[in-house]
């Protein structure tokens, strides 16, 4: 179905509506549209945006996060080790995060645990493959976790000291925006 024939105050928002189609495409828009539906939600437009910018929002914050986690990561891999800058720099965060692993006798870091690293590298790697591609962040899901399992296991594997400020900025992803209760996460 076409953008016109799902939303049901199209007529009332063509314009914006035409405008941000063409800018973002329809297909994305039908995606979230799908997603509303699925959650027995009608597809007003204001509604639709908003939990399309609510999911932008959250890609934007999560990705911020991993980045840190990231360097994190190669920080304590070459704290420990002669492991050189070049080597790492062009690998992908799943290789650092087996480093890290593997490396776990000589990594003692004061508030980060390498054992929930390890529980947790498949859901990380998972949301760090789903940002970096731009998929939908709230369809996300890793064998039985849905986004927000997900994001809780990504928060408690960060370093104790950053675990409140990701869950603050996730918090505030929904702020000012007309987005269903059902999709709102919220971390503790």
């Amino acid at each position: 179905m076409s953008a016109k024939e799902e939303i049901i105050d199209y007529n009332l928002h063509a314009n914006e509506i035409e405008y941000w189609i063409a800018l973002k495409g329809e297909t994305k828009y039908m995606r979230f549209a799908s997603l509303l539906k699925a959650n027995g939600i009608a597809v007003e437009w204001n509604v639709l945006k908003d939990t399309y910018r609510y999911d932008k929002r959250l890609i934007v914050n999560i990705f911020k996060y991993l980045s840190f986690f990231e360097e994190f990561l190669r920080a304590q891999i070459w704290n420990v080790s002669k492991t050189s800058y070049k080597k790492l720099e062009g690998e992908f965060l799943s290789k650092a995060i087996d480093e890290v692993v593997r490396l776990k006798e000589q990594i003692h870091y004061k508030g980060f645990s390498v054992e929930l690293l390890s529980k947790n590298k498949e859901l990380i790697n998972h949301l760090r493959n789903c940002v970096s591609h731009n998929k939908i962040i709230l369809e996300s899901q890793k064998d039985e976790c849905n986004i927000n399992e997900i994001l809780v296991a990504f928060m408690q594997t960060l370093p104790k000291a950053y675990q409140y400020g990701f869950a603050s900025d996730i918090k505030k992803c929904s702020k000012g925006l007309n987005i269903p209760s059902c999709f709102v996460i919220e971390l503790q």
